[in-house]
């Protein structure tokens, strides 16, 4: 790993939480957790240790846990022996400690006995991630990334765009304008089949025109081609 995350400073700060136990608020904003992970499965896999004699990967992911196979379960990190393919259960998502100190986001993990893992994130313009052996106890993982700098991120997995809210409305009052219409046609108008359609004669004069602009198009493509030829 880098020799900048050695020179990280120890002196740490704490911060709670904030809304819920991935939100931390700092003195330069909120961390939001959550755009570190995925909901269902790693977020970082396969980062191959900075240390080229290590022939382990790491897989990590914030705040959500998640599970691969082997005794990668209920996991926020695990490692992988590229030479046996077996998995280690490093971190767990349960009782981590979350420090924030000039300008650094650490987060502590273990794994419920004796494996610490320490998660640096640094705020940058750009997107990294390191992780290191420092023994068989203790691992690093340095991330790099803008969503580490406090207030610049949120996650919005969990709630719906402006857009979305939208075509839900629309299909909505497209669903119940028809359901409406039909009803009234058969037991009002007593109509039957394809006259149950609401405003058919205007369905059909937008298909057909669809139809003929296609036709267009296509014609007009065609000619443009034999006119390159020539």
């Amino acid at each position: 790993m880098q020799n900048d995350v050695s020179h990280l400073p120890y002196k740490l700060i704490f911060h709670k939480t904030h809304g819920d136990d991935c939100e931390y608020t700092t003195d330069e904003g909120i961390l939001d957790l959550k755009t570190f992970g995925y909901k269902n499965r790693p977020k970082y896999v396969d980062v191959r240790d900075s240390v080229s004699t290590n022939f382990i990967t790491y897989s990590f992911n914030g705040c959500f846990a998640y599970s691969t196979k082997d005794a990668c379960q209920n996991a926020a990190a695990c490692i992988t022996d590229e030479i046996s393919k077996k998995d280690r259960l490093i971190a767990r998502q349960e009782g981590r400690l979350f420090t924030h100190t000039q300008g650094v986001s650490t987060i502590i993990y273990t794994d419920g006995a004796g494996i610490k893992v320490q998660v640096f994130l640094l705020c940058s313009t750009s997107e990294s991630i390191q992780a290191q052996r420092a023994d068989d106890n203790n691992y690093i993982i340095k991330i790099e990334s803008k969503c580490a700098c406090p207030g610049k991120c949120t996650d919005k997995s969990n709630g719906l765009t402006g857009g979305a809210v939208f075509i839900i409305i629309l299909i909505c009052i497209i669903t119940t304008y028809l359901i409406i219409s039909i009803i009234f046609l058969r037991f009002v108008k007593h109509e039957q089949g394809i006259n149950l359609i609401p405003n058919r004669t205007i369905w059909l004069q937008i298909g057909a025109d669809a139809i003929n602009g296609v036709r267009f198009t296509i014609s007009k493509v065609r000619g443009r081609d034999s006119y390159e030829k020539l």
